[in-house]
């Protein structure tokens, strides 16, 4: 008896041994590792599915709706040729204009809608259609960087097709792969894997107070939770630099969202979050990157990422420096609205923050 007592004493002895770091994981997972009082409390129900909320089947059509904000046009539309025509295209998608030029076939895309300037739209090294932009709002013709984010839209609207055809978009469900996405940063780097579930929880509920519903709070929560995704391109070295960074260091961090976007779009239904990943990191005063866009330019999803990632930076304790109170950090988002925030945004994060903590009887 004393032989059986003493095996299975030692056998509870390892398992906790081997169990131990798991469990400290997963309470480091709730309390979030002195998680900044103000943020929202992440969610236990596991990442969104675009396909059983239905947002794969309307990516076209929030790219439409994106690029008019981004390229700052009045009409922005999507024709793509289909299987087996060559010269054919069907207008699938379109923003600001009237609606019934859905599904009209056009020979000319540009041409024939109106458009002011279009980009190709390739699947595989194959010309597939084309996305066209009418007038800017502010007259005249398109800059360069008009252009080149023309083009980049473009491209994620190929990526589209791609997982369409692959039949990823609709048959199949991207949970699975963003929530590899996720493991994969909490893997790399348990700062941001937390961080950036805070900052999802609280996006989310800053978007609805703004009065989001539906797609837009989709793209908000699932472009705040992947928004540091492309850290996961940094050297160790510098991801996990105990101090700060310098100039050079700095410069390639900057590359974050653009890589960010790249690996985001890869996954069937978030093309158009993709962008929201690219323009995190815009200002309304045009002095963000990587393209310097202004107020009116930015999506409101990559304006609330923007202010809820940087409260939730400078509330979090770093190795090289004490964390801001909570008071001491809406004081610094508030200093910089209109030129670093939009204002409406760090109004609503404000009022939320500075709401009275419940507590239990």
């Amino acid at each position: 008896m004393l032989y059986v007592l003493a095996g299975w004493f030692c056998v509870s002895v390892l398992a906790y041994l081997l169990l131990l770091p798991m469990l400290r994981m997963s309470r480091d997972d709730r309390e979030g590792v002195e998680r900044p009082r103000g943020l929202a409390e992440p969610s236990t129900g596991g990442v969104p599915s675009p396909q059983r909320l239905g947002y794969s089947g309307v990516i076209l059509e929030r790219l439409a709706q994106h690029t008019r904000t981004v390229i700052g046009v009045h009409e922005a539309w999507i024709a793509i040729t289909p299987p087996g025509e060559q010269r054919a295209h069907t207008v699938v998608a379109a923003a600001g204009t009237d609606p019934d030029v859905i599904g009209m076939r056009v020979a000319r895309p540009r041409a024939e809608l109106g458009g002011l300037a279009s980009a190709p739209v390739m699947m595989h090294g194959h010309l597939r259609g084309a996305l066209c932009v009418g007038a800017h709002v502010n007259g005249g013709g398109l800059t360069r960087l008009d252009m080149d984010l023309l083009e980049e839209l473009a491209e994620l609207t190929g990526e589209v097709l791609v997982h369409h055809d692959s039949r990823e978009l609709f048959r199949g469900d991207s949970k699975a792969e963003i929530g590899a996405l996720v493991r994969a940063m909490a893997d790399a780097d348990g700062d941001t894997y937390r961080h950036s579930l805070e900052v999802a929880a609280t996006a989310r509920t800053v978007a609805k107070r703004l009065g989001l519903e539906d797609l837009d709070l989709v793209e908000v929560e699932l472009g705040a939770l992947l928004h540091d995704l492309g850290k996961l391109r940094m050297p160790p070295h510098i991801l996990r630099k105990p101090g700060p960074l310098d100039e050079d260091e700095r410069d390639l961090m900057r590359l974050h969202p653009e890589w960010g976007c790249e690996m985001v779009a890869r996954v069937p239904g978030l093309e158009a979050v993709a962008l929201i990943v690219r323009l995190h990191h815009e200002r309304p005063d045009g002095s963000g990157y990587p393209h310097g866009l202004t107020d009116e330019r930015i999506p409101m999803a990559s304006k609330i990422v923007s202010a809820c990632d940087a409260y939730g930076a400078m509330t979090r304790r770093r190795d090289y420096s004490e964390p801001l109170d909570v008071d001491a950090a809406l004081v610094e988002l508030e200093l910089n609205t209109g030129g670093q925030f939009d204002p409406l945004v760090v109004e609503v994060l404000a009022d939320f923050v500075r709401e009275p903590v419940a507590v239990a009887a």
